[in-house]
């Protein structure tokens, strides 16, 4: 992989997907993947071989080893029978090297497999996008709205969501399925709240679920009800980015409020196809800033820059601060 082209390695890849590399690269190898659709394709082929090595299960040794080898191994501990009475385990050793064999046999068909899988990608494939244009509505709709709520309520602690106002997505937009009581505005975003220049901003299976807290839900939620309504109304890109400049700049659009925030612990949503759920997070919003204001994105900080608004038309500057458990206090993975 050219790091000409690409701001991260192979090898960072591997290690981002495995959740080893501190937040500041772990949201750099994010921001990448979430513009690059050669490095989403890559992520999901290795996303998919570690969890077919999860899921393989070694078979018997004397039903996975071939006759040949058996009786190859029979023939050379013949051959030793005389050492057999000065070194009494080299048969037991010989024998439990069978499975040895039946397990480096089974990684390297894996690695073959592979290899053979990337190196069969056409690299001269147009990849521009994954997701070119728009699907039908139905396949980003939810049929249940119970699940749609559950997963919206999954965004934030219960001491949270339970009170929270809570929207789903229907034919024209997102509606109000339970009126809420403390302020906070919990739903289920889909693929175009991406940046508009996200290989995944039509992605029929993106689902986020998010808790707005008071303040986001009065300056950010109208972004995503705006958005919305102009995808279901056949807008595109080049309009929708337009009307949203002419909105901050009418001053239709509000600029995000003192204390805007948002919570996305939910261990249910699925961000993009390269991350999947990702890890538990808060997210706060502010007017254009500079983000060494925050300390973010330096070594060991806890606080890095979201590339949602980055170069969009909304004048917003959204922080990630990661959170070690998902909305129903059980233990997620350490960033």
């Amino acid at each position: 992989m050219s790091t000409n082209r690409h701001t991260i390695e192979q090898e960072e890849l591997m290690a981002y997907l495995d959740g080893e590399p501190p937040a500041d690269q772990a949201t750099e190898a994010l921001s990448h993947l979430e513009l690059c659709p050669e490095c989403q394709t890559l992520a999901a082929d290795f996303r998919r071989v570690s969890q077919g090595l999860m899921a393989w299960e070694l078979e018997s040794p004397e039903v996975g080893i071939s006759s040949e080898i058996n009786a190859a191994l029979e023939e050379r501990l013949q051959k030793r029978g005389a050492a057999r009475v000065s070194w009494p385990k080299l048969e037991s050793r010989v024998l439990a090297s069978r499975w040895v064999w039946a397990g480096s046999l089974a990684v390297v068909c894996v690695a073959v497999g592979l290899i053979l899988t990337l190196t069969r990608r056409n690299r001269n494939e147009d990849r521009s996008t994954a997701y070119p244009s728009m699907a039908s509505i139905e396949q980003y709709l939810m049929p249940d709205p119970n699940t749609e709520i559950a997963m919206a309520r999954s965004a934030a602690p219960e001491s949270i969501s339970s009170n929270a106002k809570i929207l789903v997505l229907g034919w024209r937009g997102y509606e109000t399925a339970v009126e809420g009581k403390n302020g906070f505005v919990c739903m289920v975003e889909r693929s175009w709240t991406s940046p508009f220049n996200s290989a995944q901003f039509w992605n029929p299976k993106v689902r986020v679920p998010v808790c707005f807290n008071p303040a986001a839900a009065q300056t950010i939620l109208p972004l995503t009800i705006d958005r919305t309504e102009m995808v279901l109304a056949g807008l595109s890109k080049a309009q929708m980015i337009d009307r949203i400049k002419a909105g901050f700049d009418n001053k239709e659009l509000p600029a995000p409020a003192p204390g805007a925030m948002c919570y996305m612990m939910s261990r249910a949503g699925y961000l993009n196809d390269a991350v999947g759920h990702y890890v538990p997070h808060l997210m706060f919003y502010f007017p254009v800033t500079d983000k060494s204001f925050w300390g973010a994105d330096l070594p060991d900080s806890p606080v890095t820059l979201n590339p949602q608004f980055q170069g969009g038309p909304e004048p917003i500057t959204e922080f990630v601060i990661p959170v070690g458990k998902w909305s129903d206090g059980t233990v997620a993975p350490t960033m």
